[in-house]
């Protein structure tokens, strides 16, 4: 690990806000700040606060600021380090920056103070990706997640799964060094029953990727549905105004329009989409179906509207477009102002008159439900997801050897390509290339 002093600007360099922020990290950290301020810091305090002037090289003062120290072993990246509080001028920041590089210190490279702290055994490589997902948290439900993980409880529960991985192991290695024999009919039953528990957990973890990425990235939801059933009129009664044109003309919308709310603590991004029909003669508006069907590939939810007068056989196509996507969707039934004698036919579908501002709560609700983060549940990132999927495979594997009495030794290689792959998950001597790879995501202040 490099042990040069580093530095760079940890704030918004935007001209928003009256101060700036620099910080440095790595040992004579405090030694180099001395050489440029009015005050002697050698003789200060651990976790201090001081008042003092920062000198250009000149002896001029470039601005007054506040200095705070962290000894070694007590910062963030427990380094020895120092932030530098100023105005929030760009002309202050360059200048000071510029001359702690002249007088030894580096440029920090994108988020190597975190990856210092997880060097420095802070916290482990996961509770290390939780600060990028802090930093980006736009709502609630992102913030919780990160803190969360931070906190280490997808660690712990990581950590679970992977002991009994190992407990699998060490049965299958036993059998292998006591008995001539193939493992007991008993002995294999438990085995399955063992794999399947860890099979499950992490196929739970699995589904919660995508509800994860849509709480922290922004919720996108599809409105789809035939020409002409209110998907606008559904639109403007989510955001409580008229945003998006609403007209009795068959394919109105010709493109998908993005907008966004905030649903509870969730980021929600509708679009609403050109209506999903094969016998548009209008060269435009089948762009704008093409269109529709490409919205579905990307939303997370999608809200397939149907207007209270329609048969099945009007909307079967179209909602099997939907099933077959793999989605989640939800069937909201539109236009029951226009029939006083309507029947809900099933019960799954929400009822709504979009014009009358009927059943938009429910809708609201719904999602809210649906997307809530669970006290159980952990979120993963891309990159466990792509470990986990990988470890599926493995354990599908185990499971087609027991089932067809395959060697334990081909057992055993199953089960350390899985104990390889959570080294890789969250180990203390993880690849340079791995770390690259995560720490380039964070900004450079982090």
């Amino acid at each position: 690990m490099d042990t040069d002093i580093i530095v760079s600007i940890a704030t918004c360099t935007c001209g928003n806000g009256a101060l700036g922020i620099i910080r440095t990290s790595g040992k004579g950290s405090i030694e180099l700040i001395n050489k440029f301020v009015n005050i002697n810091l050698l003789e200060r305090k651990d976790h201090t606060i001081n008042v003092c002037n920062f000198l250009d090289e000149n002896k001029n003062i470039l601005d007054e600021v506040l200095v705070l120290l962290f000894f070694d072993g007590h910062s963030y990246t427990k380094e020895e380090s120092v932030e530098i509080s100023c105005h929030n001028s760009i002309y202050i920041l360059e200048s000071i920056i510029k001359i702690l590089i002249k007088n030894g210190a580096r440029m920090a490279t994108n988020g190597e103070y975190t990856r210092r702290a997880y060097l420095n055994g802070r916290f482990d490589l996961i509770q290390a990706e939780s600060v990028a997902d802090l930093i980006a948290s736009r709502n609630k439900s992102a913030h919780d997640i990160a803190i969360n993980q931070m906190k280490g409880e997808l660690s712990n529960e990581i950590n679970k799964i992977k002991e009994e991985i190992i407990d699998i192991g060490s049965q299958i290695e036993t059998s292998i060094e006591f008995t001539e024999e193939d493992i007991e009919t008993d002995d294999k039953e438990k085995l399955i029953e063992k794999i399947n528990s860890v099979e499950d957990k992490i196929n739970k973890m699995l589904s919660s990727f995508s509800k994860g990425e849509a709480i922290k990235k922004g919720l996108p939801i599809a409105i789809i549905g035939k020409p002409n059933v209110g998907k606008s009129s559904l639109l403007n009664a989510l955001l409580n105004e008229n945003r998006v044109i609403v007209s009795p003309i068959a394919g109105t919308t010709r493109d998908a329009i993005d907008v966004e709310i905030k649903i509870g603590n969730i980021n929600c991004r509708f679009i609403d989409t050109a209506g999903l029909r094969n016998d548009s003669k209008d060269v435009i508006e089948n762009i704008g179906i093409e269109i529709t069907r490409k919205t579905i590939n990307k939303a997370s939810l999608i809200l397939f509207i149907i207007d209270i007068n329609m048969t099945i056989d009007e909307y079967k196509d179209e909602l099997d477009i939907i099933k077959a996507s793999n989605k989640d969707y939800l069937v909201i039934v539109n236009k029951i102002d226009l029939n006083e004698s309507y029947k809900k036919e099933n019960e799954k579908y929400l009822y709504i008159s979009a014009k009358n501002n009927t059943g938009i709560d429910q809708i609201k609700e719904y999602i809210k439900e649906k997307y809530k983060i669970k006290e159980d549940e952990s979120i993963i990132n891309l990159r466990h997801f792509e470990i986990f999927t990988k470890v599926i495979n493995n354990i599908e594997n185990i499971k087609k050897c027991l089932k067809n009495n395959s060697p334990e030794e081909i057992i055993m290689v199953e089960i350390n390509n899985i104990l390889n792959e959570f080294k890789t998950l969250n180990n203390k001597n993880s690849s340079e290339e791995i770390l690259d790879n995560i720490f380039s995501k964070f900004c450079i202040g982090k």
